[in-house]
């Protein structure tokens, strides 16, 4: 009687302790909407931070096969980012960007996930924008 007592108590310490730490996780999600009559839509996902990291997942439909497109993170908004990126993101290629980056400061205003045509001319043309919220 004693052990299953003390084998429940473990268990219901168990799932406290992971409910704790499944709810501190956080994820942001942005609608990243096509710009520039691109039709390259979908959506970006932050993770919460974890040991001062981050992780930027970027998905993307209509990406031109074969195009590796430059993606950063932008103080500001889609409206109005700021020119200098705040964070560098692995380009987006076939539709997919994973890229970890040092943890963004919750409470520094605005973000912008910014995707670029390319890397020459094309990086002052922007194909796909998501504004970062609830952060």
């Amino acid at each position: 009687m004693k052990f299953r007592l003390g084998f429940v108590l473990v268990l219901v310490a168990l799932v406290t302790l992971s409910g704790t730490i499944l709810a501190s996780t956080k994820h942001i999600t942005a609608t990243m909407k096509a710009l520039g009559g691109s039709g390259q839509s979908g959506t970006a996902t932050i993770s919460s931070p974890v040991g001062g990291k981050q992780t930027v997942t970027i998905d993307l439909s209509a990406v031109p096969k074969g195009a590796s497109e430059p993606a950063h993170i932008h103080p500001g908004t889609c409206a109005k980012p700021n020119p200098v990126p705040k964070a560098v993101l692995k380009d987006v290629v076939d539709g997919r960007s994973v890229s970890t980056i040092s943890a963004l400061p919750s409470k520094a205003g605005s973000w912008a996930i910014l995707v670029h045509k390319n890397m020459g001319a094309g990086m002052n043309t922007y194909v796909s924008c998501g504004d970062v919220q609830g952060w």
